[in-house]
């Protein structure tokens, strides 16, 4: 872990829309979505990234899609807005020098709690609100011999899909000055098409469902203090490829040979070690022919809850995961956790498909986070796991569960051959 000061800091640089002015009014979905910090990845590379030419690269975005630039607006009795003012907001840029500071395979990972005291990046997307603060933060470190790359954007106008999109616009942007003019409109910004979504869906439902989905956040924080905190566990490993195609080896047991069946679906399956009344993930509702394009800018991403079926025990099988997946039966804006027997699972590793290389090849990419000290992930109980890449052949794997639960994950993982695996307890 990293502890030291910068040799050279500089503030925050706006890059603003030159341009346009303009409004936009958000979903009811995005509104939902201010208790989520800023979020991003950093993405190391051995490379050399030009300041100069990174700055224009964002220009270019920032003049094509002005809404990355502008701030978050709710005035009395009114709904929640973005407004663009062109050369008065925009983008922020930060560069850091880390001067003689030795980058290893050890702390290349780690990201730095200056950046959040020294530039006052708020923590929650909805600190923003009615505040001279950009909503998008595009952060370059570098030494000698490294260079990282991060964005930060606050979660009332982006989800995953839209970050690892942008991430992507960003890095073509950076390597031909025309890759912007010639693939505009960078992004489709039609909030009102989520919310449509989302209320057709909702009178499909039962009342029962209905209720459910209504009520389903305020049910899940209640349940998360309730919560005997010593009865939980943080499972933290780094599997290869080579693992995960271990695991989608063993749990394939297809009927139909050319059925769809995915790595996450396996994984998913391999998870789930006791018995579940429901399975809940996220779905990018981009790619699901629902009417929402693949390069919708703001929220897209929902929640997905299904049942496990009593003739399996109420044990997950990957063949009801993909059946989900085709079908979306029950689509809801946040966790539902009302008996506790149920298991949420996020992937972000096909998102992470548009590999970004500003020139060069990727060989990190990690979660940004703001603090030091590692977060107490115990300390808001939600039965759930997450993997994501972090190199072409590495993959973050990460479960919060009962201890029990994760007992039988990590005898499941050292059987299958993986010696370094991290547990945390309360």
């Amino acid at each position: 872990m990293l502890s030291f000061l910068p040799r050279k800091a500089k503030r925050v640089e706006l890059i603003k829309n030159s341009t346009v002015h303009c409004e936009y009014q958000l979903s009811k979905f995005d509104t939902h979505m201010g208790v989520w910090p800023y979020y991003g990845v950093i993405n190391w590379y051995k490379h050399q990234i030009d300041s100069h030419r990174l700055k224009i690269a964002i220009q270019q975005i920032v003049n094509s899609v002005p809404i990355l630039g502008g701030r978050l607006v709710r005035k009395l009795f009114s709904t929640l807005k973005v407004v663009c003012n062109p050369q008065k907001s925009g983008v922020g840029f930060i560069e850091i020098d880390l001067g003689e500071q030795e980058i290893n395979l050890e702390n290349l990972l780690d990201a730095k709690s200056y950046v959040k005291n020294e530039f006052n990046i708020p923590k929650n997307s909805s600190d923003a609100i009615n505040q001279d603060t950009p909503l998008l933060y595009v952060i370059l470190n570098h030494n000698q011999n490294y260079y990282g790359v991060s964005l930060l954007i606050n979660h009332f106008i982006a989800d995953g899909g839209t970050y690892f999109k942008l991430l992507e616009y960003l890095s073509q942007a950076y390597e031909d000055t025309e890759y912007v003019a010639n693939s505009e409109p960078l992004f489709t910004i039609d909030f009102q098409k989520i919310d449509d979504f989302i209320a057709t869906n909702f009178k499909k439902l039962s009342w029962q469902d209905k209720i459910l989905s209504s009520t389903s956040f305020i049910v899940f924080v209640l349940n998360s203090f309730f919560q005997n905190q010593d009865n939980w566990s943080y499972l933290e490993c780094i599997l290869t490829k080579e693992k995960l195609d271990l695991i989608k080896r063993n749990s394939k047991n297809l009927s139909n040979e050319e059925s769809a069946y995915s790595t996450n679906d396996a994984l998913f399956e391999f998870l789930s070690v006791v018995p579940i009344k429901r399975f809940i993930f996220l779905c990018n509702l981009r790619y699901r022919n629902v009417g929402i394009p693949k390069n919708y800018l703001g929220n897209a991403e929902a929640f997905v809850l299904d049942l496990t079926k009593p003739e399996n025990n109420y044990m997950l099988k990957h063949t009801d995961v993909r059946k989900s997946v085709n079908e979306l039966p029950r689509i809801y804006g946040f966790i539902s956790t009302f008996d506790g027997k149920y298991l949420c699972h996020n992937s972000w590793v096909k998102l992470q498909n548009y590999s970004p290389g500003f020139g060069g090849k990727l060989i990190f990419q990690k979660f940004f986070e703001f603090d030091d000290i590692p977060k107490d992930f115990l300390s808001f109980a939600c039965q759930s796991s997450g993997i994501y890449k972090l190199t072409e052949n590495q993959y973050l794997l990460i479960c919060i569960n009962l201890k029990n639960v994760v007992s039988q994950i990590e005898k499941k993982l050292k059987k299958m051959g993986v010696e370094e695996i991290l547990i945390k307890t309360s």
